[in-house]
């Protein structure tokens, strides 16, 4: 593993670079990260007039003036472990009056010193890790053989072949699902699997930002997250270029290879607490396979399929844990989800737009109410929690029902988009969380008529 990477509390301390040609001494600096922000330097410095005692601080000066900022898009910071290349630095912060304290953060942040300090750096390879995409894969690069012999002992042979990939072109961008599997092992005493997990690839033959490159692979991430209805953070990211090569003993390359790269978009993914376990998935990658992936991807191309889509999986992914603005996000999914598939541009009421999805998504939600019934209600509750003027506003339990009812109806979308057959429709709605979704109502003693309004069924008196 390389040394060139930081730790959570870790300070690196070093001296900045960029591109600007300077007879001035390098600029000090300190590396901190924090997990909700990442990366951040600390450049300390004399503010004095350009004439003062102090003139090596006059670039520091110019980056960290707070009304006409000249920082440079991009700096390297470096210490003994390595260079670290910041993109899109801005300004973070300021402190102090005379002996001052400047702060950067950066949208992209590479561990690895580039041939060239360039504003922007676009790169052929983006290598990530997404928490779902395991499961989804259901790749076995590890297997394991146990032959028993003579006298009760027994020999057990470990494959390790990550040879599994599924690949696919979509919107200027290659990508693989590929299987991957790093170990370590001593002689006679130990053999480790370290990680075992997929990685998600996307190459651009004519170079793109590392920005650009996740941008595309977050398709991906949308699949995996209404596929599975659970969190999918983005656990790592790597780039590939030439522009950033392996560097050896006096500065010798030896050509590119993966370098750790933190973007200010994900960083605080990658340390949101892992699943105990996640949900079965009712479909796998080799029931869509590349066309299906394709497919999905060019959907998502479209504005206004990711629209619908983005709520949802923000849902899914924890966005508020208050159930009113998750309704009200579900239901804005599944309005934009019907009027992609009547894509006539004609603007028509959300029950309309809901109960198209319904109708088209060929699921049987009977148990709670008509599709009419059902459309009709997630809009009557949208319009309850959106306008305090209106006379109504929903029970705790109403608001639970159908904001659980909704989660699973957008996530019902995907299976007559990819051309699912019969087994994985039944896998899903035999899960945990659509039986929970359908049988609430009944708990909860609520009943739905076709206009979407709610009425409660008196229980039976004791005897």
């Amino acid at each position: 593993m390389s040394r060139n990477n930081i730790a959570l509390g870790e300070v690196r301390v070093g001296r900045v670079i960029s591109e600007e040609e300077s007879e001035l001494p390098d600029q000090a600096a300190t590396m901190t990260f924090d997990e909700e922000r990442g990366v951040e330097l600390h450049l300390p410095y004399f503010w004095e007039p350009e004439d003062g005692a102090n003139p090596h601080y006059a670039r520091a000066v110019q980056w960290f003036d707070l009304r006409e900022s000249h920082l440079p898009t991009t700096l390297v910071f470096q210490d003994e472990r390595g260079g670290v290349t910041l993109v899109g630095a801005r300004v973070s912060g300021v402190s102090g009056r005379s002996a001052c304290v400047g702060r950067v953060r950066a949208e992209t942040v590479i561990f690895n010193t580039p041939r060239s300090i360039r504003p922007t750096y676009e790169v052929r390879q983006v290598t990530s890790t997404i928490d779902g995409l395991e499961e989804f894969a259901d790749f076995r690069p590890v297997t394991h053989d146990t032959a028993f012999e003579d006298g009760g002992t027994h020999r057990t042979t470990v494959t390790v072949h990550a040879d599994e990939a599924v690949t696919w072109e979509a919107e200027g961008f290659g990508f693989t699902i590929h299987s991957s599997v790093s170990w370590e092992a001593v002689e006679g005493r130990s053999f480790v699997i370290k990680d075992s997990r997929p990685t998600l690839i996307t190459v651009s033959e004519t170079g793109a930002t590392p920005v650009q490159h996740v941008k595309a692979q977050w398709a991906v991430r949308a699949l995996l997250s209404l596929l599975l209805g659970a969190r999918t953070p983005w656990r790592s990211h790597e780039v590939m270029d030439n522009e950033f090569p392996l560097w050896g003993m006096g500065s010798i390359e030896h050509g590119p290879h993966n370098v750790q790269t933190l973007l200010s978009g994900t960083v605080k993914h990658h340390s949101a607490p892992p699943a105990e376990s996640m949900p079965m998935p009712a479909f796998r990658l080799r029931d869509i396979g590349a066309d299906g992936m394709r497919s999905w991807v060019e959907r998502y191309a479209d504005p206004r399929f990711e629209r619908a889509v983005q709520p949802a999986v923000e849902v899914i992914n924890g966005a508020s844990a208050f159930l009113e603005p998750q309704l009200m996000m579900l239901a804005i999914s599944l309005d934009r989800f019907g009027d992609y598939r009547f894509n006539d541009g004609v603007q028509r009421a959300m029950k309309t737009t809901i109960k198209r999805c319904l109708d088209d998504s060929g699921f049987d939600w009977s148990q709670v109410g008509s599709n009419e019934a059902i459309a009709a209600s997630i809009a009557n509750v949208n319009n309850d929690l959106k306008h305090p003027g209106r006379p109504t506003y929903p029970d705790g339990d109403v608001l639970t029902g159908v904001t659980r009812l909704a989660r699973v109806i957008v996530r019902a979308q995907l299976f007559d988009l990819l051309n699912l057959d019969d087994h994985a429709r039944r896998t899903f709605f035999g899960s945990a969380e659509v039986r929970n979704a359908l049988t609430y109502f009944a708990h909860a003693g609520l009943t739905i008529s076709d206009n979407g309004k709610f009425s409660r069924i008196a229980p039976e008196p004791e005897e």
